[in-house]
């Protein structure tokens, strides 16, 4: 596949590769990423020469984890000599070890530790889009607003302003001096001075009242969740849609007082499985669609896929994958026979939030699939806007209706909420 871009990066930092690539595709800039580009029965090592030579810009995600890899120090050594400029993308506040500074220096150092993410990566695509249409990408200016200096008139009009003051008070004070007043000297009865009239106490405005707050804990009782509203760079699967078609969707959401919160949202789907030649057929009970994958299982996870999916030595990897090399899945899991058991994936890309997918086929030739999505970090809610610290394309909008219903939208859908009882 023709590509621009070639995106290295630490399996450990796989969630914040994946998220690159999707920017930068949504941009129509081709990436190639590993493993996911890398060819079933392809030599690893020669599918990274060939990716690394055919692309115009190096992209490296660098992390602490990234400074340890020695694949990434072949893969930038490689770009340096080719010529392809290298752009690190600081995911944390670490400096590189000697063998890479030396293929890093670079003006395009970006820094991408601070959140949240989604801005960082916006700016990485235009810094891409600059360098692949031949132009120099600048850092961004900070714009510093001085103060407007004053003009002859206004200096004029203060400095009159102030003598008149001073004019003022110097005539006042001659005038007590010199007898203006009503004349006070030695047997003159001087008359009190009446007391002000006693004035009513104020009366205290009552207190606003407080805006409706978001800490506590919320539970979805209305979801409208498409992802398919979304500009993905590639269309959303059925087999992933379909769990946010039926009624099991679920959300939960608890912040604190300071705006930290946890957010859980899970969707299900099920239905029945059958299996011709080397084909499975899910068909949804949901939808009532059948979609069908290529299966692949093998007895024991792939090094390349042991990272990837998150499994443990002694999983077996089960591959559904469809003649698009974009919409594959691979899963690990200790099956009881065959493909029958419960199988998982740690992090698919939807609706830009990553999900974790669990798959159960069971014996009966019944299927459940359920996707769950769990974030942290802080909430920050004013004017009826709202963003996130969690990294990943958070914002939207809200609207209280009360103080223990709010609706929050996004843009891939509404969710009601109401407040928990204690």
């Amino acid at each position: 596949m023709a590509h621009d871009v070639f995106i290295s990066y630490s399996h450990k930092d796989k969630p914040t590769a994946d998220a690159v690539c999707a920017t930068l595709e949504a941009r129509h800039i081709r990436c190639w990423i590993a493993p996911r580009d890398v060819i079933p029965g392809e030599d690893w090592g020669a599918a990274i020469i060939d990716a690394i030579n055919g692309a115009r810009v190096l992209v490296l995600v660098f992390s602490a984890h990234a400074n340890e890899s020695q694949q990434i120090k072949r893969e930038a050594e490689r770009a340096v000599s080719k010529g392809i400029p290298i752009i690190p993308l600081r995911i944390e506040q670490v400096a590189p070890e000697r063998a890479l500074e030396y293929f890093l220096s670079t003006p395009h150092w970006l820094d991408a530790y601070t959140p949240p993410l989604e801005r960082h990566l916006q700016y990485l695509g235009e810094i891409v889009q600059q360098i692949l249409a031949g132009k120099l990408a600048e850092p961004p200016r900070r714009v510093v607003r001085e103060p407007a200096p004053a003009s002859p008139r206004r200096h004029a009009a203060l400095i009159g302003g102030a003598l008149g003051v001073l004019v003022a008070v110097a005539v006042l004070g001659g005038w007590l001096l010199l007898g203006g007043g009503p004349a006070v000297g030695p047997g003159t009865a001087v008359a009190p001075t009446p007391a002000p009239p006693p004035t009513a106490a104020p009366v205290p405005s009552p207190p606003a009242p407080k805006p409706p707050s978001f800490a506590g804990k919320w539970q979805a009782t209305k979801i409208e969740y498409d992802p398919s509203k979304l500009p993905e760079p590639f269309p959303v699967p059925d087999f992933l849609l379909a769990p946010f078609t039926g009624p099991n969707v679920s959300s939960t959401l608890e912040v604190s007082e300071a705006g930290h919160y946890s957010w859980t949202t899970s969707a299900e789907d099920h239905g029945t499985v059958t299996a011709a030649q080397a084909n499975l057929t899910f068909t949804s009970a949901v939808t009532r669609k059948s979609m069908t994958r290529r299966a692949s299982l093998s007895p024991t996870l792939s090094q390349a896929a042991l990272a990837v999916v998150d499994g443990d030595k002694g999983d077996s990897e089960l591959d559904l994958s469809t003649p698009t090399q974009f919409d594959e899945f691979v899963f690990a899991g200790k099956p009881s026979r065959g493909i029958i058991g419960q199988w998982h994936t740690p992090r698919v890309w939807i609706a830009n939030k990553f999900w974790r997918m669990d798959l159960t086929i069971g014996a009966d030739a019944t299927y459940n699939f359920k996707l769950t999505n769990s974030e942290s970090g802080v909430l920050q809610a004013a004017d009826g806007k709202w963003t996130t610290t969690s990294g990943i394309g958070d914002g939207g909008n809200y609207r209280f209706d009360g103080d223990d219903h709010v609706t929050v939208a996004a843009g891939a859908g509404t969710m009601v909420f109401t407040r928990a009882q204690p």
